[in-house]
């Protein structure tokens, strides 16, 4: 009898540290797959030559592959994204060529929803600029809390409510919050029940909220799906929340918007281009807090992330049913 299919490739970005290098490898020998590397900055050749002899790719992260290198694997059985975003990866063409993709199960999500709830109390409480005046002794002349708040009793709406959205709702909880969300699919009554969460169509929901937090995939559908009019009608005291893609928001009114004081502020952790640059317009303003695309990026989310996807992957190898698929 032949043995099962083993062999996976690690596709990586040569940013990746050699601790999380190190802690993906350890993860793939664990599970007893033969493996090998390659880097996205490798010539195709390379890429080719490797993924004609794998059975199965992690990707880490996933990123766009040419359409001529998808031609030389249609055998593979599986391409694993350890994340759950794939607006960056040629879905395309995996389609084109019958490849399953997945993603990881929302492995990252509760590191998400943690992130988006520091971000609304760092914006209310403007963190760092505190941070600052505490190390350099520059206390004089800081507004005393004037332009601060609480995140109690405060409106919270949830747009988009998938996995990440959910644990943005279960952990704002404790805060005794008001929630809304809206969804392009209601969720059952059990659900909104569940997660104390009523639902409003998007246009009533940007006017209730004094929070407002994206958590949608970036597709189409949802490109600058908030705009001139979207911010038009938010409270002049409504802060966005964006740890989901920086194409959901058209960014010349969202920068408008802060600058005017159109909107009280923003906490960011995706942006229009990355990394971002010191010349960026909207680095420059004083109303954001910022962080750089990390909020799915904790020890805790990459262990649960890798088991998942060790786990699909394994699936693929022994011709089980696969999970979390995406194409």
């Amino acid at each position: 009898m032949s043995e099962l299919p083993n062999k996976l490739l690690y596709f990586l970005e040569e940013r990746i540290p050699p601790t999380l290098r190190s802690l993906v490898e350890e993860h793939i020998s664990r599970n007893g797959f033969e493996f090998q590397k390659v880097t996205y900055a490798a010539p195709d050749a390379e890429k080719i030559e490797k993924l004609q002899w794998a059975d199965a790719v992690f990707f880490a992260p996933g990123r766009y592959l040419s359409d001529e290198i998808f031609s030389h694997c249609p055998h593979i059985r599986l391409m694993q994204l350890w994340s759950s975003g794939y607006d960056k990866f040629n879905i395309k063409s995996a389609l084109k060529y019958n490849i399953p993709v997945a993603n990881n199960g929302g492995g990252n999500a509760s590191s998400v929803a943690e992130h988006a709830v520091l971000l609304m109390l760092s914006v209310y409480k403007w963190l760092p600029h505190s941070h600052h005046r505490t190390i350099t002794g520059n206390w004089a002349g800081n507004s005393h809390g004037m332009d601060m708040f609480m995140l109690e009793h405060k409106t919270v709406g949830i747009i988009g409510f998938g996995n990440i959205g959910r644990h943005v709702a279960q952990k704002l909880k404790g805060f005794n919050v008001k929630l809304f969300y809206f969804d392009i699919k209601r969720a059952d009554q059990a659900v909104e029940e569940e997660y104390q969460v009523t639902y409003l169509p998007l246009h009533e929901l940007l006017i209730q909220s004094d929070i407002i937090t994206l958590h949608v995939h970036h597709n189409e559908a949802t490109r600058n799906m908030i705009g001139e009019k979207e911010f038009a009608i938010m409270k002049s005291n409504a802060i966005l929340i964006n740890v989901s893609r920086a194409q959901i928001v058209e960014p010349h009114a969202f920068f408008n918007a802060l600058k005017s004081g159109r909107i009280h502020g923003a906490g960011l952790d995706v942006y229009m281009e990355e990394p971002t640059t010191t010349d960026d317009p909207l680095m420059q303003l004083q109303n954001i807090v910022a962080t750089p695309h990390m909020a799915g990026c904790t020890f805790d989310t990459y262990q649960l992330a890798l088991s998942r996807c060790m786990e699909n992957l394994h699936r693929a190898m022994q011709g089980e049913p696969l999970q979390w698929l995406v194409v």
